[in-house]
């Protein structure tokens, strides 16, 4: 969180840090899975356990990144209420 002060006001915003190299995008909101390529199984893993840890309530997805590094995660519930 980077917290600015501007014209008397102040303002936060929400900033992930810079990553160099090749985005790899693994998994999308729609169910599709990247196998092709520079496939790591990390992601699809880490989509299946969230989906497991909370008994089919919640699961991450929308996972891309370079190497091991992942950003953008994508929440979605069963309900379609608290998440998407």
């Amino acid at each position: 969180v980077i917290e600015l002060r501007r014209n008397g006001r102040v303002l936060h915003f929400c900033v992930e840090k810079y990553v160099t190299g090749e985005y790899v995008k693994h998994n999308n909101n729609a169910g599709h899975l990247d196998f092709d390529g520079a496939h790591r199984a990390t992601p699809h893993a880490f989509s299946r356990f969230t989906f497991e840890a909370s008994l089919g309530k919640l699961m991450i997805v929308d996972i891309q990144g370079v190497d091991d590094i992942f950003t953008d995660p994508q929440i979605h519930s069963a309900d379609g209420e608290g998440y998407g």
